[in-house]
C-alpha cells in the first residue's frame, strides 16, 4: 500500500492558518495607518484653528502698536513673533485715505500649517471718529430743515444751525458751517431743549479708565449767569449708561466759540464696548438765549484713540 498520502494531511491546516495570519497581519498594518492617518489629520486641523488664533493675535499687536504711534511702514517689520506654539509674520501697506492694511501670516511649524489673514486699520485719535464730530454732513448747500441733519444723528428737525460752527468754511456750497442748536426766543419762565444721539461703531476701553470729551461751543444771552446754558453728555454700552461730568456743563454768555471739556469716568474691571454716544442742550429760563455745540472730541488717558478695524477677510490660496 502506498502511504505518501498520509504525510501531507496537515499540509492543508497549515497553509490555512498562514493565510489567516498574513491577513490578520495586513489588516493591523491598514489600522494602524488609519490610525495614524487620523492622528495627523486630527493634530493638522488644531494647528490650522490654532494658526488663525495666532493670525488674529498679530492683527490685535499691529492694532495696539498703530493706535500708540507705530507708522503703517514699520508694521511691517514685525516678523517671526512668538505666540501661543507658534508666530506671526506682518506686511503693511498704507491706504490713499490714510488708513493701513496689514497681511498677517499665523504659523505653526512642526507640520507648517500657515493661515493668513487680511485687515484694514483706521488711527482714530478721536474716538468719535465716525460720528462726523464736526456735524458738517451732508455736504449739500444750501440745507432747510429737516434735510440738512448730518448723517447718522437723531436729532429732532430743527435741531441743527447751518451757518454755524467754528469749522473755517464758513457758508461754502461745498462744506457747509453747521452745529448742534438750541433757541430760547422770549423772556419768561419757558426753557428749550435740543436732545441728540449717534449709534457709534462700537470702540472698547478696559476699566476702570477715563476718558475726556473737548468739545466747542457758544452761547449767547443777554443774561451773563454761568447756569444760563447748560450742556450734558453721556455714553453707553446698550446696557448702561455713563454721564459726564461735570452733569451739567454750565455756562453763561460767551459770545464767540469757545472750548469746553467733560471727562466720564469708567469704573470696574475689564472690557467695555460704548455703543452710543447722547448730548442735551438745555437752555434755561430767563432771557432769551442761543445754544452752539460742534467739533467733539473723544479722548482716552494717553491722549489719543484706537485703532477701529474696518475690515477682516481671510486669504485661501488653492
Amino acid at each position: 500500500m502506498n502511504a505518501w498520502p498520509d504525510r501531507q494531511e496537515g499540509a492543508v491546516t497549515l497553509i490555512g492558518a498562514l493565510f489567516i495570519i498574513i491577513t490578520l497581519a495586513l489588516m493591523v498594518d491598514v489600522l494602524q495607518r488609519m490610525a495614524a492617518s487620523d492622528v495627523l489629520d486630527t493634530t493638522v486641523q488644531n494647528d490650522a484653528v490654532a494658526a488663525l488664533f495666532i493670525a488674529e493675535t498679530g492683527i490685535e499687536h499691529a492694532s495696539y502698536l498703530y493706535a500708540n504711534g507705530t507708522t503703517c511702514a514699520d508694521l511691517s517689520l514685525l516678523n517671526n513673533i512668538a505666540a501661543g506654539r507658534g508666530d506671526f509674520y506682518i506686511t503693511a501697506s498704507a491706504l490713499l485715505a490714510g488708513d493701513c492694511q496689514i497681511r498677517v501670516r499665523g504659523e505653526i511649524s512642526a507640520f507648517g500649517v500657515q493661515r493668513i489673514v487680511e485687515a484694514t486699520l483706521r488711527n482714530d485719535g478721536n474716538l468719535l471718529a465716525d460720528a462726523n464730530p464736526d456735524f458738517n454732513e451732508p455736504d449739500t448747500f444750501p440745507c432747510s430743515a429737516p434735510g440738512c441733519s448730518p448723517t447718522g444723528w437723531n436729532l429732532p428737525a430743527g435741531g441743527w444751525d447751518d451757518t454755524g460752527g467754528p469749522d473755517g468754511s464758513p457758508g461754502s456750497p461745498v462744506l457747509p458751517d453747521r452745529a448742534a442748536y438750541v433757541e430760547k426766543t422770549k423772556n419768561g419762565s419757558g426753557t428749550a431743549t435740543t436732545a441728540g444721539s449717534f449709534g457709534l461703531t462700537p470702540f472698547t476701553v478696559t476699566a476702570p479708565t477715563v476718558l475726556t470729551l473737548d468739545f466747542d461751543y457758544k452761547v449767547v444771552t443777554s443774561g451773563n449767569s454761568p447756569q444760563e446754558a447748560q450742556l450734558s453728555f453721556s455714553l453707553s454700552d446698550g446696557v448702561n449708561t455713563f454721564p459726564a461730568s461735570p452733569a451739567p456743563f454750565k455756562s453763561g454768555n460767551t459770545g464767540d466759540y469757545t472750548t469746553g471739556s467733560v471727562t466720564f469716568t469708567i469704573a470696574g474691571n475689564g472690557a467695555v464696548t460704548f455703543t452710543e454716544l447722547s448730548f442735551t442742550l438745555f437752555a434755561k429760563s430767563g432771557k432769551p438765549k442761543q445754544i452752539w455745540l460742534d467739533n467733539l472730541d473723544l479722548r482716552g488717558p494717553g491722549g489719543g484713540g484706537g485703532a477701529r478695524l474696518l475690515k477682516w477677510r481671510e486669504i485661501v490660496s488653492n
